[in-house]
């Protein structure tokens, strides 16, 4: 069995192959959190909530404004702030990160949630790890350490 690759502490730079997964909102206003890191840093574009910004990966978790009509996931989205994307939303966006992490398999996927501290999107880390559990995930996506240690955990 071959042991995942998973980085320690945040993230504060990336390789040139290496892509910064943060927690996104449906309207992609990043105003907050990894999603401000991700605008100064890495690229992200104001505006846009889902997938590849510059060096960037907009993981759509939460949703601001009641009634919104997502066109990427042609969904209308009546909840706002915390808790606002349904679990398995959620999963479904989770997904589809995996599935183009495996059609880019030669970048790396950092993810940008850690086992401490709050998550904008209202969810804690140990229900967030429990999101990203799959019988597959991709090898280049990236975990850190003691985050990918709760997704070993609670996967048995």
């Amino acid at each position: 069995m071959i042991k995942r690759k998973t980085y320690k502490g945040l993230i504060n730079k990336l390789e040139k192959n290496q892509i910064f997964v943060f927690g996104s909102n449906t309207e992609g206003r990043h105003g907050n959190g990894t999603a401000k890191i991700a605008v100064i840093n890495y690229g992200a574009k104001y505006g846009q909530g889902h997938g590849l910004q510059g060096n960037s990966y907009g993981l759509v978790t939460k949703n601001l404004k009641k009634n919104y009509y997502d066109k990427i996931s042609n969904k209308i989205f009546n909840n706002t702030g915390p808790r606002s994307l349904e679990e398995e939303d959620i999963k479904i966006n989770i997904k589809k990160l995996y599935e183009f992490a495996e059609l880019n398999n030669d970048k790396e996927f950092l993810i940008a949630y850690t086992s401490k501290g709050i998550n904008l999107n209202g969810y804690n880390y140990i229900e967030m790890a429990k999101m990203f559990i799959s019988e597959n995930i991709p090898n280049n996506i990236i975990f850190e350490d003691e985050f990918y240690k709760l997704i070993s955990f609670y996967k048995k």
